[in-house]
């Protein structure tokens, strides 16, 4: 019998470090640490079917840092306040544009891999100068068509109607303080085991190794539930 191959899982978060988030550096920072923590749990409890990579762009008016690429979970460090530094404006669409179009790029020849984007922001929209919410949006429904899951993590009360301007419908309202944060990683830490897990569920129960297809199929139906069981 033919034995099935690990499915790669991507992880991309793409976090805001405008100024603005200096007031939450430190929990901003242990946060994502945290997040780290639960991939490398998940890596850990998937060992023989999945393989976890993550990819950490920090994002402000200054440029798009790659504190990760496609690094495997295993060599990832923690984020440190020496990597993570906050200042000036708030380039969104540049940064979702610029590293989830690299992104697919470099994976365009990787079958049946699995892509959860994560997108934190305590602000909004208000210095890009390559993309705009179209070409963003034109970008965003190619990948979820491929299967690709986003989530869009914004404080204020208009983030579903922000997100659903750049086809995201993965939507979680954050509280930019303290407490709040915390909240938010937990929740989003919560919701992203939860995908693996139902991705190892549906894997394993299958009667035969699912092509490519069949697992695009597979990862658009989790993708829509990402957040499902938070909203009860």
């Amino acid at each position: 019998m033919e034995t099935a191959k690990k499915t790669p899982i991507y992880n991309l978060v793409i976090l805001d470090k405008s100024g603005s988030m200096e007031a939450i550096r430190t929990e901003a920072i242990n946060g994502y640490n945290e997040t780290l923590g639960s991939i490398k749990s998940t890596q850990l409890k998937f060992m023989d079917t999945q393989e976890h990579f993550v990819s950490l762009a920090a994002f402000c008016n200054c440029g798009i840092d790659m504190i990760y690429d496609m690094t495997p979970i295993k060599d990832a460090e923690k984020l440190t306040r020496e990597k993570y530094d906050p200042c000036c404006c708030t380039p969104l669409f540049d940064a979702i544009g610029k590293t989830v179009k690299e992104l697919k790029r470099k994976t365009a020849e990787i079958e049946g891999a699995a892509f959860l984007v994560t997108i934190i922001t305590d602000g909004y929209e208000n210095a890009s100068k390559e993309w705009d919410s179209k070409s963003v949006s034109k970008l965003i429904d190619s990948c979820k068509e491929e299967g690709w899951m986003f989530s869009f993590i914004g404080a204020g009360e208009d983030v579903v109607k922000v997100a659903s301007k750049i086809s995201i419908t993965n939507t979680m309202v954050w509280e930019n303080t303290s407490e709040g944060t915390e909240v938010m990683f937990s929740t989003e830490n919560q919701a992203r085991m939860r995908f693996c897990e139902d991705l190892d569920v549906e894997m394993c129960s299958c009667d035969h190794i699912p092509s490519p297809l069949e697992k695009k199929v597979l990862y658009r139906k989790l993708a829509d539930n990402y957040y499902k069981e938070d909203k009860k």
